[in-house]
């Protein structure tokens, strides 16, 4: 019932993000418009039975986000946190992948495995910034799937 709640809530993210992302005053999003980011202060949340390497690549998080709050274990989504989530989805046939919600009172990772989380912390290593001392993250989503922008 939790996965079948947090996919719901996950997907209804997605669809606000892509149709948010649709039109800004009528006007469709140009590839040259910055992405908007977001100061990180939130620490990096994983599920309190997680693997060593589960907890190895929270750590590795962690570190890239330069959070002091480092890593909570909790036995579920504490919201105000980078929520990292592996296994738990699985399409079957699929293609194994990742995606990641980021807003600014905090994020989530799904990956179908853990070199999927690798994969995608990779990626938040490239698109993190750090200005004026503070990590920075963008707003929205990244992942390994196409995207098929609402219309």
């Amino acid at each position: 019932m939790r996965r079948i709640t947090l996919n719901s809530l996950i997907f209804g993210l997605l669809a606000i993000t892509l149709s948010s992302s649709a039109s800004v005053n009528g006007q469709q999003p140009t590839q040259e418009q910055a992405p908007t980011f977001t100061s990180w202060l939130w620490p990096v949340a994983i599920p309190a039975d997680s693997s060593t390497e589960i907890k190895a690549a929270a750590d590795q998080l962690a570190k890239t986000l330069r959070t002091p709050l480092g890593v909570v274990l909790s036995s579920q989504n504490p919201g105000c946190a980078f929520w990292l989530e592996v296994g738990s989805w699985k399409p079957n046939p699929s293609t194994p992948g990742y995606i990641i919600l980021i807003q600014p009172g905090g994020g989530l990772i799904m990956a179908t495995d853990v070199k999927q989380l690798q994969r995608a912390i990779d990626q938040l290593k490239q698109k993190t910034r750090i200005r004026n001392g503070r990590t920075e993250l963008p707003v929205g989503l990244i992942t390994s799937y196409p995207i098929h922008p609402a219309t």
